[in-house]
């Protein structure tokens, strides 16, 4: 048993949002599992194994809060207000909920969507393309996705831009501070629109997933209203942000290597595993907390129940270990077992859905945009990447195209 390892980490930090891919390779050659003293002290595993050991023993890390040992604080350090459900359950709770969400995100029912994800996508684009610049952020890769999941849930659509502004916000504003006190408010005030609209879909049923839930009952009870609020933050959190992070970072890594960009407009079908480099790459969410149900250890280190354990799936999808060259962007990679989508029992249940948004954006602006150039000046980094690896902004220009008169869905 070795002495525990201190290490100075803050995964939110602005330090980390500058150097994330070189502090991680730091960790994983110095101490791939490491303790740290930012809020309150936690342990940062940041190698392939220790996150494969991690985020597949439900028993020994817990992903949820309110436990029964009363020490769980859910998957987030610090540890956020209000509970996702189902990723902040353990077994046998969990599979209550997940079975619930999983045919909403089958592959099947993915592909009966992507016609109306394809439109959605023209659609954006037709509103830009004739005067020749657009921001890929605000104007592309941030609308799709929060329309997507408006319309999967069966919230308003007129609401999609204030959801997701409010969403990126609270993911990319450091947690402790007043900034996000302030964002958390302005969405929890907005979030109080879900409650209106899951009472008009129990009176009216929909075909929708608020309207199942509202609808639908568990052990012979129906779900409470905070239940279904719960469930539906996280597939907000999940569908809106996350994906604009990937396709805005690919984009940007397309323009940055004109040769990489010409081979996928020359080679569609290379895009599927291009998909998967790119999530491998850039890791959409960098890392998530579990708790440490009873004393245990782990690659040497002796850890207490009770203490908090970071996930780094970022630091894995760069280890050496598993990838052969692990620092470039290698579009053809296989195979390619990233951990961009977590591992174990908590893997994302829309990832099926977060792959077709990005592959259908991927498709349009190659088609559509296919010259495109970014402002690398005007650029503008997420300032934390403590959850959420993403970009504020990302202006662009291109030559004018014309609209193909999509239409607009009603949104």
């Amino acid at each position: 048993m070795t002495e525990r390892p201190i290490v100075d980490f803050d995964h939110h930090s602005p330090r980390f949002a500058a150097t994330n891919r070189q502090t991680l390779r730091d960790l994983q050659e110095q101490c791939p599992v490491a303790w740290t003293e930012a809020h309150g002290g936690y342990w940062v595993v940041s190698d392939y194994q220790g996150v494969a050991a991690v985020s597949r023993d439900d028993d020994r890390f817990a992903s949820g809060k309110d436990g029964p040992d009363g020490l769980r604080r859910g998957t987030s350090i610090p540890e956020s207000p209000g509970l996702a459900i189902p990723i902040e359950t353990d077994p046998p709770e969990f599979y209550t909920y997940r079975r619930l969400l999983n045919p909403w995100f089958t592959p099947a029912a993915v592909e009966r969507n992507e016609p109306m994800i394809r439109r959605i996508a023209h659609s954006l684009v037709d509103r830009f393309i004739e005067r020749g610049r657009c921001d890929l952020v605000f104007d592309l890769a941030n609308p799709l996705p929060a329309i997507v999941t408006m319309r999967l849930l069966g919230l308003p659509l007129a609401d999609w831009e204030r959801y997701a502004t409010a969403m990126h916000k609270v993911l990319y504003t450091p947690q402790g501070t007043a900034e996000f006190a302030e964002v958390s408010r302005e969405y929890q005030q907005l979030a109080g629109g879900i409650f209106v609209t899951l009472a008009e879909r129990r009176a009216e049923p929909a075909d929708d997933l608020l309207s199942f839930l509202g609808t639908t009952e568990v052990d012979g009870q129906p779900l409470s209203d905070m239940t279904i609020s719960n469930i539906v933050n996280l597939v907000i959190a999940g569908g809106v942000d996350t994906t604009t992070a990937l396709t805005a970072n690919a984009l940007i890594h397309l323009y940055r290597h004109p040769d990489d960009r010409e081979r996928l407009r020359a080679e569609p079908d290379a895009r599927a595993l291009a998909t998967e480099e790119f999530l491998r790459y850039f890791s959409p969410i960098q890392a998530l907390a579990r708790t440490v149900t009873v004393d245990t250890e782990l690659e040497g280190h002796r850890m207490k129940a009770g203490e908090r354990v970071l996930v780094c799936w970022a630091g894995a999808n760069q280890d050496p270990a598993m990838f052969d060259r692990p620092d470039e962007v290698v579009l053809d990679r296989f195979p390619n077992r990233h951990t961009s989508f977590g591992l174990g029992l908590h893997r994302c249940v829309g990832s099926n859905l977060a792959r077709a948004e990005f592959r259908v954006m991927l498709d349009v602006v190659l088609e559509r945009l296919p010259d495109y150039r970014i402002d690398e000046a005007a650029l503008e980094p997420y300032p934390s990447l403590g959850i959420v690896n993403g970009w504020i902004s990302a202006p662009a220009t291109f030559t004018p195209g014309p609209s193909v008169g999509a239409e607009r869905l009603g949104w």
